[in-house]
């Protein structure tokens, strides 16, 4: 029976054999070159601004803010970068990995069938008349010749075996030294990148400390001024044609201590808490805001009849109401009566209703 190459079928299981790989080492390098390009372009771009145009009493609070958020952005990419480059690296190693003991397998194959086809194909060449020749041929003339030719198919089978491992021996040594130095260059890579991270952190760091260190001399919370300025009024535009209690979060956006309210009253209302806190050191205590029908529900069944709307139908609902308190809940106190001063400046009221029939002072809305 005339044998076949293994070596030949196992190296065809190889994704594209060494030039796939060749390939793969490749474009590590050109990821490389483009990293360290990305670092340095970075490194530029993070370069410590002078003291003087940093100092906080000229620049504006946006200004500090913009800082702050680009540095973090930078650090976000950078992040992003050394993650993705790390998952990339480890697939292509798993995949040479692979390679390699596929190699290792069909070498072990290789030496394993050498000797006795070696063995074989020496006697039926060196003994034609006798030994194990003798042994395969019957004496007929055709059974001889028949027998011969299968000597001859062992013999070219075992030459072509012999380059495959040649071949192969030569192909692991290059795999071997694109591994080590796919490793070198990796390392190296990762040490610079991690170097590069860690100085974006620290002005990250530093930007983020500056901005909070001149909110809180101006008696602004930084909770708040953060919150108004992650929020697009725009976005109150989605709570369009939806049922009350049942705003998309898309429209509504975070205040702070856990509270929500329509994207654009929200906005109005941290403007409005701002100019707050300059006159009274403090946030606005917000006792309710957003609430969805859950909520309504739990409320109505809690508070006494006539004292809460009906589910499904309170300005809460809408993300256009709040409760306050800390001082604001007592009509016709400073705080109450600064509230009733400086809330319709932002489109904040206390509705004629809410003075009567029932009584909330707490209870403000939205007019926009």
């Amino acid at each position: 029976m005339p044998f076949t190459s293994d070596a030949a079928r196992r190296r065809s299981r190889v994704p594209g054999g060494r030039g796939a790989l060749t390939a793969l080492a490749m474009s590590y390098r050109v990821r490389f070159a483009q990293a360290v390009t990305l670092a340095l372009v970075t490194a530029l771009l993070v370069a410590p601004v002078p003291m003087a145009a940093l100092d906080p009493a000229e620049a504006s609070l946006e200004e500090l803010r913009e800082r702050a958020e680009a540095a973090a952005d930078e650090l976000q990419e950078a992040t992003d970068e050394q993650v993705e480059r790390q998952e990339a690296l480890e697939e292509a190693q798993e995949e040479l990995v692979e390679t390699l003991y596929d190699l290792q397998q069909t070498e072990l194959e290789l030496s394993e069938m050498r000797e006795p086809l070696a063995q074989l194909a020496s006697t039926l060449y060196k003994q034609p008349d006798g030994g194990l020749l003798a042994v395969l041929a019957s004496g007929a003339l055709v059974e001889d010749l028949q027998t011969q030719s299968y000597a001859a198919k062992i013999s070219e089978n075992n030459q072509a075996m012999i380059q495959d491992a040649t071949d192969l021996r030569e192909e692991q040594v290059e795999l071997a030294s694109q591994a080590q130095e796919l490793q070198t260059n990796t390392q190296l890579e990762e040490v610079e990148l991690a170097a590069d991270i860690e100085q974006l952190r620290e002005r990250s760091e530093e930007l983020t400390e500056e901005l909070y260190g001149e909110l809180e001399d101006r008696g602004i919370d930084p909770e708040a001024y953060m919150a108004a300025g992650d929020c697009d009024p725009a976005n109150a535009a989605k709570a369009q044609g939806a049922p009350n209690g049942l705003l998309p979060g898309e429209a509504l956006c975070d205040l702070y201590d856990n509270k929500q309210l329509r994207a654009d009253a929200a906005v109005d209302f941290l403007q409005l808490n701002s100019r707050y806190v300059e006159e009274f050191g403090e946030n606005m205590c917000i006792t309710s805001a957003y609430r969805d029908l859950p909520n309504q529900h739990r409320v109505y069944r809690e508070v006494a009849p006539g004292f809460a709307a009906v589910p499904g139908t309170s300005n809460h609902g809408l993300g256009q109401a709040i409760d306050l308190g800390c001082g604001i809940q007592n009509y016709r106190s400073e705080r109450w009566l600064w509230m009733e001063a400086n809330g319709a400046d932002y489109g904040w009221i206390h509705p004629a209703w809410a003075k009567s029939s029932p009584f909330e002072p707490w209870h403000w809305e939205y007019t926009g």
